[in-house]
């Protein structure tokens, strides 16, 4: 259908439609796209850890502390949180050797790279736990650390307990 045109015009007018029409469905479909793109940071909270903090299931109670982490030297990094003074003191110490990311097993003590060690101490004697054997996995992005671990250890009355989902949620570089 040619619309009254000659053959030729009209094939002219429908060129010049159609080049303009590529560039505007290329526009379209990049916008369509980039909606659809989920940023990380837009959506941070892993599982019910939000962004800053480390969480974890000891013995069928949840924990969340505020976190930092930072490096004692070229190959030991530590994750940090402490929090009270005498009786009420706590504080969790969780040291990896090697590079700031990858996979890392748990150790109860004198690590080398690729191990990691996990202690939670609590003055008053009520809990904690020194990790004995478990994985640890982080990826590092930025100033902030992430990652998931599940270890089990002893408690400070040698009983075996065990830790589950635990989460490192971009924890900042101190």
């Amino acid at each position: 259908m040619s619309y009254g045109y000659s053959p030729k015009v009209y094939g002219v007018l429908k060129e010049k439609a159609m080049k303009k029409l590529i560039p505007l469905g290329c526009f379209v479909l990049m916008l369509g796209l980039a909606a659809c793109d989920k940023n990380e940071d837009e959506d941070p909270q892993m599982g019910d850890c939000p962004v800053g903090k480390m969480c974890f299931e000891l013995n069928g109670s949840d924990i969340q502390v505020d976190a930092v982490w930072y490096e004692i030297n070229d190959q030991r990094t530590r994750i940090y949180y402490e929090n009270g003074s005498g009786t009420a003191y706590e504080n969790i110490e969780l040291d990896f050797y090697g590079s700031s990311q990858g996979d890392f097993s748990f150790v109860p003590s004198s690590a080398v790279s690729g191990e990691a060690t996990f202690e939670y101490f609590k003055a008053d004697g009520s809990g904690g736990v020194r990790a004995e054997s478990g994985m640890l996995t982080l990826t590092k992005s930025g100033d902030t650390i992430s990652g998931e671990f599940t270890l089990s250890g002893k408690d400070p009355n040698g009983t075996t307990v065990s830790l589950q989902t635990g989460v490192i949620n971009q924890v900042p570089i101190k």
